[in-house]
């Protein structure tokens, strides 16, 4: 049997209905997937500290040699406080553990991710807070022990501008004469360091900002609560908003550098055996859309 729409419905309206469910949809891990939450390391792209060396690569061979058709070797110089990377506990904690110290099962962990994107949207300074932690815990349940907890602030969208990721464009220094900050970003607050130290057994807590401690710190407090506590950090981690707030397990290996403060990590995200596709957030958010959807049609209609 043939369907009619009224004749002041038009097929826009369910073109723009199916963009709306795609792009929750589009938002959700599935099984099987591997989320790489690394940025690539390069000569051009990759955000750097403020005084920090660059990373450097130097290609010793690429191309054909007497004995072998092909081969490539390079060398290359990095910071290990520099794009994707692991604090190691040491870096701001006496007798922690440096980042070859860490147990192998600290590195794999549940994943947990605390969204404040629309604060930090409203504010470059933002610091998440305790109340963000307890509003995460009285929706999705305790935080498990072992997890790696994530701060999704959205500032990730402005990896490739350093002016919008860090607030400041230098490349020298960070600190004005009077000593004080120049960077403006969102980051973890005392407080909810704090929180985490006296109210879970998490492993490490990355952000997808530059540093665990917001744009204006310059005593970096919160390194200093976690990485005492053998809390490792991870900075610079990418695709966070891709990740979903439960039910994935994350993957943080960090370059085994001797004796090393920190380094290079590569961090990867999959759902877990048991998980259903999504995490409760965004099983509210596509709900959320689906109800935006309906009432276009809807009002299309009547």
């Amino acid at each position: 049997m043939a369907t009619y729409l009224p004749k002041h419905v038009k097929w826009p309206h369910f073109t723009l209905l199916g963009l709306v469910l795609a792009a929750g949809l589009a938002t959700a891990l599935k099984k099987g997937e591997v989320l790489d939450m690394t940025y690539k390391y390069d000569n051009v792209t990759t955000q750097r500290w403020a005084g920090s060396p660059a990373f450097d690569l130097t290609i010793l061979q690429r191309g054909p040699t007497p004995s072998i058709p092909w081969l490539e070797m390079n060398k290359f110089s990095t910071a290990e406080h520099f794009g994707t990377h692991m604090d190691a506990p040491a870096h701001a904690a006496k007798g922690m553990w440096r980042v070859d110290q860490i147990p192998p099962r600290n590195l794999v962990g549940p994943a947990v991710r605390v969204d404040v994107s629309a604060k930090a949207a409203a504010n470059a300074d933002y610091q998440l807070s305790p109340a963000d932690l307890t509003d995460w815990v009285s929706a999705n349940g305790p935080i498990p022990d072992g997890a790696l907890l994530f701060v999704y602030t959205g500032y990730g969208a402005h990896w490739t501008n350093r002016f919008a990721y860090y607030g400041y464009a230098g490349e020298d220094d960070y600190l004005d004469a009077d000593g004080n900050s120049l960077l403006h970003f969102p980051g973890i607050s005392e407080a909810a360091a704090t929180w985490l130290v006296d109210n879970t057994q998490v492993s490490g807590v990355g952000i997808d900002s530059a540093s665990l401690d917001y744009g204006p710190s310059v005593g970096f407090e919160v390194h200093q609560i976690l990485l005492q506590e053998n809390i490792f950090g991870l900075e610079n981690v990418a695709n966070v908003d891709l990740l979903p707030t439960t039910g994935a397990t994350a993957y943080a290996l960090p370059m085994k550098i001797g004796d090393g403060s920190g380094g290079p990590v590569r961090i990867i995200a999959m759902l877990t055996e048991n998980a259903d596709g999504g995490s409760n957030q965004l099983r509210v958010d596509y709900a959320a859309l689906l109800v935006v959807g309906i009432s276009i049609i809807m009002k299309a209609i009547l």
